[in-house]
């Protein structure tokens, strides 16, 4: 039996491939195939596929910052500043942050009294250059351009606005010394007088000038009188004559 070459079975198998299928009646060429309208298509196999791609993106979370609440106390101490009304000396009763120092009590006068309640100053800002502390004494440096600007006939009330103010309301102090410009100098006392240079003023040389004198204490002394005893009286019947 002679060998086909592999050429020659090729067209063989094709032919024979081709000759089965036409047997089996398998319809072939274009027009074997129909269009399939729409609705007779099964739901879902006509629907095109579409894939999506979702990026989730996650933000650190920043920390919570938790800010403490703080809260701070001042405590306030109250004081009598001296003002005038009708041209006596007023106390005034205001507030200073406690642990307060001359300095403080000065720029309290010299802000004036508050509005409104009926009361004036011949206090300026700026007449009052320093305070100093030393040995009960407030040593208080005047300005002397300021000065020099409240009238001669005022100058008493002033210098008690200033005494009565400190010494009021300073623990330990017991009186107060003035310098005009660093020099020793002399003030008016209440009673119109004026100090010796260097000399210190008390509160007692401006009592005066109050507006309303604090009440004198009266002690009343009661003495125990004694009554004299009335003498017996006889009260016997009075013998009758001829006896």
């Amino acid at each position: 039996m002679s060998r086909l070459s592999v050429a020659g079975v090729a067209p063989v198998l094709v032919l024979a491939v081709a000759f089965g299928l036409g047997a089996c009646g398998i319809p072939t060429g274009d027009a074997s195939f129909s269009e399939i309208a729409n609705e007779d298509i099964p739901f879902g196999l006509e629907a095109t596929t579409t894939t999506t791609s979702t990026t989730t993106t996650t933000l650190p979370i920043a920390p919570e910052t938790t800010e403490a609440a703080t809260t701070t106390t001042i405590a306030l101490e109250q004081v009598e500043i001296y003002f005038l009304s009708r041209g006596r000396l007023q106390p005034m009763p205001l507030v200073l942050t406690s642990g307060f120092a001359p300095d403080q009590v000065v720029d309290r006068l010299e802000a004036g009294p508050p509005p409104g309640v009926g009361l004036t100053t011949l206090i300026e800002r700026g007449l009052v250059n320093s305070t100093d502390i030393a040995e009960g004494i407030v040593t208080v440096d005047l300005d002397p351009a300021v000065f020099a600007r409240i009238a001669t006939n005022d100058q008493a009330e002033a210098i008690g606005q200033i005494v009565l103010s400190l010494m009021r309301n300073l623990r330990g102090v017991g009186s107060v010394r003035f310098t005009l410009g660093g020099e020793p100098t002399q003030v008016k006392k209440g009673d119109s007088l004026l100090s010796e240079p260097d000399e210190p003023v008390t509160q007692d040389d401006y009592a005066v000038l109050l507006a309303s004198t604090p009440p004198t204490t009266t002690t009343t002394t009661v003495v125990p009188v004694t009554e004299p005893v009335p003498a017996a009286v006889d009260t016997a019947p009075a013998a009758e004559p001829g006896q």
